[in-house]
This record gives structure tokens, sequence and C-alpha cells, in this order.
């Protein structure tokens, strides 16, 4: 993809970049960035599903990599609508993580993370930094945002496919061989 990505955020595994001067239906497109090819396409298959119903931000064509500001390839990755993020909690029974029912932040996050069971997932890591908005037909509406292979106990294998994930392999950087090349292996 010849897009040029500004680094924005990283969570514990995987990177976000937005998407210089780049816009679809007049919404901010980010770029996100995975450990390999493999996690990439699993992500891209899980988000791509539950956008369609308004369970995560739009996927905006297939996996490939993109060049960060400096000009190295990223990883392996995919286009995707920038979500909003969730608000800063100010209740008092909340710890400011969000987790179940302290907090309006954490009834939102525990009605996505139902709704994604009845599609299928069992998400395993429900707090407010997983989950943001997006602008659905005049209104916000919350989705979860982190969709990679870690953040699901089991899957529904007839819609999601197979996957052997360990995150414990040791596994450094994208293993294609156009990566590999790009590293100097």
């Amino acid at each position: 993809m010849s897009y040029v990505g500004l680094y924005d955020d990283e969570g514990s595994k995987n990177a976000f970049y937005i998407v210089k001067d780049k816009k679809i239906n007049r919404k901010r497109v980010g770029f996100k960035e995975f450990e390999n090819e493999q996690e990439a396409k699993f992500a891209h298959l899980v988000q791509s599903h539950l956008a369609q119903f308004d369970l995560a931000p739009m996927v905006y064509g297939d996996v490939g990599m993109i060049r960060r500001h400096d000009g190295e390839l990223t990883c392996h990755g995919y286009l995707t609508e920038v979500a909003r993020p969730m608000p800063e909690c100010h209740d008092d029974d909340c710890d400011g993580e969000c987790f179940g029912t302290d907090c309006k932040n954490g009834n939102t996050i525990d009605e996505v993370v139902y709704d994604l069971r009845e599609h299928g997932l069992d998400y395993n890591d429900a707090h407010k930094g997983n989950f943001g908005y997006v602008r659905r037909k005049g209104k916000w509406v919350a989705v979860a945002i982190d969709l990679g292979v870690e953040s699901f106990t089991e899957w529904d294998e007839d819609i999601y496919g197979q996957f052997d994930y360990d995150e414990n392999d040791g596994y450094d950087g994208c293993g294609c061989i156009f990566c590999q090349q790009q590293r100097g292996y």
C-alpha cells in the first residue's frame, strides 16, 4: 500500500498509525500493524465480520503494509476507521480501567462483550482501552477496537476459522519472506 503512517499508539502487542492525509467517507483512517501476516489476517477477518453489525470500526481493503513516516515498512496490517476513545471515567466507584459494572463505561463494555459472544467470540481483554466509539446513522456506537487473536479465549471456528496461537512463542516480528528481506535475513 502506498500510504504514510504517523505513529499514534501501541498496545501490548500491536502498533497503530494514523494514515496521513487519508479519509474515507469523511472518516479518519488508521493502520493496525500486527506481529505477522497470520495474526493480521485473523484480526482483519474478525473486524470485517463485526463491522457489519456495528461492533467494530470499518475495515478498508486487504492485509498489506504501509510506510512509516521514517520510510521504513510496517509489518502486516490493514486500514481501518479510526474510533473515538472512550471518555475518562469520573465515577467514584471506578478504578479508571472501567471493568464490570462499576461505571457507565463498564456497563457499555459489558454490553459490547455480550454482543461479541452472540457473534461467536469469547472476549478476554475487556478494559476501557480496547473499546471506542464510531458514528453510525448519526449516533455514536460503542465498538471493540482490539480484535487481535490474543484478545479471545475462544471463537466460533465455523465463522472465524482455526488459528494456532501461543503468546509465549517467542516470535520476533513478521516472518513473511518480504519482511525478512527488509530486515536483512
